[in-house]
């Protein structure tokens, strides 16, 4: 096989631990989501375990430190993705410089203990992360670079958990994606750390075999009611899978829990699919965690995906959306060689990514 954009190195922080103990958790059924108050504000939440990953200096060296990686890598790309980041490093502190992104890339990369060719920031909203994947992906491609870093960073923050309070999209239960029941979205802590290269794959490498976005152009912060923009950055990443036969066996949806989402997700989904795959979301496990979830979702998808399972949707018990998604209740066995990755956002922003196990 020619060339392909690999998966090697990769770790993540979030309400339930790190990769190990979050995949386990979250394909056991549990949640890490806890009930409120949360900065006053009475919504359940999903915090990191250990405080000192709350900040950026704390995840970056944890994320440094349990990868064991060698930060030493010629011709880096990084690609530091983010909605917010730390944005709470403004609240007590006069110097406001701390809360713009490019200073949080600088600060990252070196704390990371990297020294790369190009730093790039990719802030689109909660399609942060897949949308700095596919960054990644197409400098990868065309020679850029030998090796590209992506790291997401989002934490909880009073001005975060106030915006999302003010458009009545946060619940004081649990969320539950899709369910008849759902309202609103958990928001949660995260931090993410991939390595990708652009080499020959070898058995059992995780490869990204397409991806794409799109923009609703409807509204500032509501997705748009026909289900046409994630439409159609779903069917880019499929497109792009060109020669690679991807047979998808799961979408790891947005899934956010809000009324809204959930029901544009379903119409996509079943504008995608003549029959959609098994479905799910993990918002009611880990929260949402901003422009950092959709990297960190994606990662947590190529593990579930080398370990044979689709994860239960924490949370859902009755489908609430008129559309047959089979959304994945106890989990079961997954049966493919893809898993679809989706991710949308305010603004109208929409992201697919496509992920594939490979086998020689």
């Amino acid at each position: 096989m020619s060339k392909a954009v690999v998966l090697e190195q990769h770790e993540i922080l979030c309400a339930s631990g790190t990769l190990k103990s979050a995949s386990k958790a979250i394909i056991d059924g549990k949640t890490a989501v806890r009930e409120g108050p949360c900065f006053d504000y009475d919504v359940s939440y999903a915090p990191f375990p250990d405080q000192t990953w709350a900040t950026l200096t704390g995840a970056a060296e944890e994320l440094r430190k349990i990868t064991g990686f060698n930060p030493d890598i010629p011709n880096l790309l990084f690609v530091y993705c983010a909605a917010k980041g730390d944005v709470s490093s403004i609240e007590n502190n006069t110097d406001l410089s701390g809360a713009l992104l490019h200073s949080q890339a600088r600060k990252a990369a070196e704390l990371l203990g990297f020294k790369p060719s190009r730093i790039i920031v990719v802030s689109s909203a909660c399609a942060s992360g897949a949308i700095a994947v596919q960054t990644a992906k197409e400098m990868l491609e065309r020679g850029l670079y030998t090796t590209a870093a992506v790291f997401g960073y989002d934490v909880i923050s009073r001005f975060v958990v106030s915006g999302f309070y003010s458009l009545n999209a946060l619940s004081a239960k649990q969320a539950r994606p899709f369910d008849k029941s759902r309202d609103g979205l958990n928001l949660g802590d995260g931090a993410a750390l991939s390595i990708f290269t652009y080499r020959e794959p070898r058995d059992g490498d995780v490869i990204v075999a397409g991806a794409g976005c799109s923009n609703d152009a409807n509204h500032r912060t509501g997705p748009s009611r026909t289900g046409e923009g994630l439409f159609r950055a779903a069917k880019a990443a499929l497109d792009d899978c060109s020669g690679y036969s991807p047979v998808i066996g799961a979408v790891k949806c947005h899934g956010t829990a809000t009324v809204y989402n959930d029901a544009m997700e379903a119409k996509a989904l079943a504008l995608l699919f003549e029959k959609i795959p098994p479905c799910y979301s993990l918002k009611g496990a880990i929260g949402h965690t901003s422009g950092a979830g959709s990297l960190m979702e994606i990662l947590l998808a190529s593990c579930f995906m080398k370990i044979g399972k689709v994860p239960p949707t924490a949370g859902f018990q009755e489908s609430g959306v008129d559309e047959p998604v089979q959304v994945c209740a106890r989990g079961q066995d997954f049966q493919g060689n893809s898993v679809l990755c989706l991710s949308a956002g305010f603004g109208g922003v929409n992201a697919a990514v496509v992920l594939r196990e490979f086998k020689a």
